[in-house]
């Protein structure tokens, strides 16, 4: 009889202990797939501004080449130029954030179901500090997508490991795109020549090429990390019954 009362003891506990971590665990599907619109969102504006930018592109060759640009042409381009630059910044801003809370929430959860390497604030933090940005959200990335694949499998032997090349990828992408539009970015402070300009816009369309397979791994990232969290999810409420 006391064996059995100690098992029950022992069992109370374990699910006291699993409904604690239910509870503390913080919804991030709306966040998921918040982060996931304005990624599209993004990639739209990508192409637009490619679009846009190779337009440029022809009217400063056309300047190059001595060939007549009328005024009324100038204009239209520099409005043209300058809604569309506005409408990116204001979107991938909003994408930034979305993405970064969705990135902070998931690594708290994270954080209460296994030990983790670093806190939920630097999750966040870490996007912002100069030279630590270059390395440390993919190190958290990476962490999430391994220990939640490993708690996952504690649970579903069976389950099918998905690899985490797609971060690699994912990280390369980025620090490309950062290195191009920090070269877009000075060279607008430089003497404003044909040849500055026609560099400039042509840094611009690289990077808006390099945009679009960016925000497809990151959209696949953000699904199929998300699916993790809820089978995760799914399995804790069935162990908290």
């Amino acid at each position: 009889m006391e064996n059995f009362n100690e098992g029950n003891t022992h069992d109370e506990f374990k699910k006291t202990v699993i409904n604690y971590n239910v509870d503390a665990i913080r919804p991030n599907l709306r966040r998921a797939k918040l982060a996931q619109l304005f990624i599209w969102l993004v990639m739209t504006l990508d192409i637009i501004a490619l679009i846009s930018s190779y337009l440029q592109y022809n009217l400063l060759k056309s300047l190059q080449n001595n060939e007549y640009v009328s005024e009324q042409a100038l204009n239209a381009n520099d409005t043209r130029e300058q809604i569309v630059g506005i409408v990116y910044s204001i979107i991938f801003i909003t994408s930034a954030v979305t993405f970064i809370q969705w990135f902070r929430r998931a690594y708290y959860n994270l954080s209460i179901r296994t030990k983790t390497n670093h806190t939920d604030g630097w999750a966040a933090g870490s996007w912002f500090v100069p030279i630590i940005s270059l390395y440390r959200p993919y190190q958290i990335m990476k962490e999430m997508w391994d220990k939640t694949t490993r708690l996952i499998k504690e649970k579903e032997a069976t389950h099918l490991e998905t690899t985490a090349t797609v971060i690699g990828v994912w990280w390369t992408l980025w620090i490309i795109s950062n290195y191009i539009g920090n070269y877009a970015l000075k060279s607008i402070f430089k003497e404003e020549t044909l040849d500055t300009f026609l560099n400039s816009t042509v840094a611009d369309m690289v990077m808006s090429i390099l945009g679009i397979p960016l925000a497809i791994v990151t959209v696949t990232i953000i699904k199929n990390y998300s699916s993790k969290e809820e089978k995760i999810s799914s399995f804790e409420k069935q162990e908290s019954m």
